[in-house]
């Protein structure tokens, strides 16, 4: 490991990620390990300005191999995206300017702190187990939902989100603001010892959440929501959900209730999710074996 980058600000409304980066600009020493350089960087810094999620579309998917390859695409976030893989990646290269991309976020979701993680590379998953170890409370969902993963850590050989939650859009808070900072101070601590040779002992399995699939809400001809989130579900983030559970709520107080296997929710009601098409996510709670 030669060099770590921890990006914010990737949705310039998510704004734990924008201050904890803040932060460290100022007071570099903090992140500073005797081994390996970091970088931490402000990802679509007329987003944060601005304080909303996106200028033209999500920053976040928008590092899929054939959207950096086109150069037709003139959008803010495409052009952006070109920039931040030369500097980062570039993507796929076995060369890239930074091994590991640690990308900062925040939910309105009940998630607690969470890793969200769609590198399937030893370091990275030999990294969360790290973390699992010493905040016992981090839960890990595993995506899986796109062909290729076009997140801001996509651009590096190794590297996951951080999500916190619950947040709202625009707003800071402090708890989950610490919560945040300690686990990247855990990070860090990580590669310092992986560079030194220190041997780890990890349990061969983790606990983690495997994406299965979307949920969206029912919704009429002109696209529109016809229900909410039913309030027996709201914040059950990584609960299970069964058959014949309570699932939406019309507005006219019918509920509608879950068919289906029994899975977890994930982002349950997520603000930025309604224009995505998709109320929650389920996912199964596996036991995943450690590559060597």
């Amino acid at each position: 490991m030669k060099k770590l980058a921890i990006t914010g600000g990737t949705h310039g409304n998510e704004l734990t990620g924008v201050y904890l980066v803040k932060k460290w600009k100022l007071n570099p020493g903090l992140l500073k390990r005797s081994n390996f350089e970091t970088l931490c960087l402000h990802t679509n810094e007329q987003s944060i300005k601005e304080v909303r999620r996106y200028i033209d579309h999500d920053l976040n998917r928008s590092f899929g191999s054939a959207d950096l390859r086109n150069e037709t695409l003139d959008t803010h976030e495409a052009k952006l995206a070109k920039r931040l893989n030369a500097l980062l990646g570039p993507k796929g290269s076995h060369t890239s300017n930074v091994d590991f991309i640690v990308d900062l976020h925040t939910t309105t979701a009940n998630m607690g702190l969470s890793i969200v993680v769609s590198n399937d590379s030893a370091l990275t998953w030999k990294a969360i187990a790290y973390l699992c170890q010493m905040e016992p409370a981090l839960n890990v969902y595993r995506w899986q939902g796109d062909e290729e993963g076009a997140f801001v850590d996509s651009m590096a050989p190794h590297g996951f989100a951080i999500e916190v939650g619950a947040v709202p859009q625009g707003v800071l808070r402090a708890d989950l603001f610490l919560q945040t900072e300690t686990l990247i101070y855990h990070v860090l601590d990580f590669f310092e010892k992986y560079n030194d040779g220190q041997r780890f002992t990890f349990s061969k399995t983790l606990e983690i959440y495997d994406h299965h699939s979307l949920v969206d809400y029912p919704r009429d001809s002109e696209g529109d929501i016809m229900v909410m989130v039913h309030h027996e579900r709201q914040d059950k983030d990584f609960d299970l959900i069964k058959s014949g559970d309570p699932l939406f709520l019309t507005f006219d107080g019918e509920v509608v209730l879950y068919e289906g296997e029994t899975l977890c929710t994930i982002f349950i009601n997520e603000a930025a999710y309604y224009e995505k098409g998709f109320a929650m996510c389920l996912a199964r709670k596996i036991t995943f074996e450690l590559k060597e």
